[in-house]
């Protein structure tokens, strides 16, 4: 397992941006295992779906974050999600030391895990697929 010693060096890709109250960001956000800093930035990449909750729930935690004075970036959505190549591309561009797919079925984290192998990347050693509710701890 390991801890995330120094968040400044990650790029985290997470879920909750219609503001879920359970998702990653949410987590992120309200409790005491990540600590948002000072000038740390929030992606929105897609536009809000407009209903009350979403809203609702969406506009307290960009209260919090807005609180703990961190930027946000809404609405940079272009269309759809990253096929294949496009994947490819930014593995290569941010050369990331790990790679943790998520938010997919399990077919397509599979799919990506051969992306990663054709990379370079090791099931298992630089190159993980999780499980719902597995912890992977970043030291």
């Amino acid at each position: 397992m390991k801890t995330c010693t120094h968040p400044e060096e990650y790029v985290f890709v997470v879920t909750g941006h219609q503001g879920e109250p359970k998702s990653v960001l949410a987590r992120m956000i309200f409790s005491n295992y990540f600590k948002f800093t000072q000038g740390d930035i929030v992606i929105y990449s897609c536009t809000i779906i407009p209903g009350e909750a979403n809203i609702h729930n969406r506009g307290v935690m960009e209260a919090e974050l807005k609180h703990k004075k961190v930027r946000i970036f809404r609405d940079i959505h272009v269309s759809g999600h990253g096929a294949r190549e496009d994947l490819r591309d930014l593995v290569e561009i941010i050369h990331p030391e790990m790679l943790l797919p998520s938010h997919a079925d399990l077919a397509v984290s599979e799919q990506f895990m051969e992306l990663a192998e054709e990379i370079g990347y090791k099931d298992s050693k630089n190159c993980f697929i999780l499980k719902n509710g597995h912890v992977f701890k970043i030291e």
